[in-house]
């Protein structure tokens, strides 16, 4: 990682070192275990700089990425409350067997 340690501290402005960083990604890939390694390296040194190498773009993705799964969290949360409540019911009107019976069915059922 000297290298975008070296930008930062000749104080080369943030776009020209994501492309670096980035023309350097393309250009080499690292085993598995040594990326690991060197992202690891690189967030602990972007946090110490304050600096984090995300454009605003890649932000904005990141940001509609959690969004999407927080709705999805939502729909998901729905569908097993639903359920719950529909085995509940079954099991105090048909007793447990009917439940049962059906629980694999209730639980994958979509309720839009």
């Amino acid at each position: 990682m000297p290298d975008i340690r070296d930008a930062v501290e000749r104080g080369y402005e943030r776009p020209l070192i994501l492309q670096l960083f980035r023309f350097i990604d393309c250009m080499i890939r690292l085993p598995e275990g040594l990326e690991a390694d060197f992202r690891q390296e690189l967030y602990a040194y972007e946090e110490q700089q304050r600096m984090p190498y995300i454009t605003t773009v890649e932000q904005a993705g990141i940001d509609k990425g959690v969004i999407i799964g927080e709705q999805r969290g939502v729909i998901i949360g729905e569908q097993r409350g639903e359920a719950k409540t529909l085995l509940r019911l079954l099991t105090s009107k048909f007793g447990p067997d009917c439940a049962e019976r059906y629980r694999e069915r209730v639980e994958a059922a979509n309720i839009r």
